[in-house]
C-alpha cells in the first residue's frame, strides 16, 4: 500500500548533493582564467596573421583585375575587328595571318605582367612560401 500513499522521507539525495557543493578554490579560479587569456592571445595572434594574408591576396586579386579585363577585352576587340573583316569579305593582312600560326604576343605579355606582379609584391611572396 505504500505504493499508492507517499510517504515523507528525510533529506533526497538531491538535496544532499546540491549541499555538498562547493566553489572551486581560488588558485583553481585564477589558473585556469591565466590559462584561458594565454590561450586567447595566442590563438588571436594567428587570427590577425590570416587576416593580413587574406588582405594581401585581396590586394593581389584587385591588382589582376583590371590587368585581366584590359586583355579580355583587347582580345574580344580584335575578334570583333577581324569578324567584321571576314563578314564583309575582306582579307586578313599578313601579319594577322602570322599570329595566327603561334606567334601570339599575348603569352609574353602575360609572364611580363606575372614577372612585375612578383617583384612588386616580392616581400610577400618570399613570406608565403616561406611558411611551406
Amino acid at each position: 500500500m505504500g505504493w499508492f500513499v507517499r510517504e515523507r522521507r528525510s533529506v533526497s539525495w538531491k538535496d544532499r548533493t546540491l549541499d555538498s557543493v562547493a566553489a572551486p578554490p581560488l588558485p583553481l579560479v585564477v589558473f585556469l582564467g591565466l590559462f584561458i587569456m594565454l590561450l586567447c592571445f595566442a590563438t588571436y595572434s594567428d587570427y590577425k596573421e590570416r587576416i593580413e594574408r587574406s588582405k594581401m591576396g585581396l590586394k593581389l586579386g584587385l591588382f589582376l583585375v583590371p590587368v585581366v579585363g584590359t586583355v579580355v577585352v583587347a582580345n574580344l576587340m580584335m575578334l570583333r575587328c577581324s569578324w567584321w573583316r571576314y563578314a564583309l569579305g575582306g582579307s586578313p593582312p599578313m601579319q594577322r595571318a602570322a599570329a595566327v600560326e603561334g606567334s601570339s604576343p599575348w603569352g609574353l605579355l602575360a609572364v611580363v605582367g606575372l614577372l612585375l606582379v612578383m617583384v612588386h609584391y616580392q616581400s610577400s611572396f618570399q613570406s608565403w612560401f616561406r611558411s611551406f
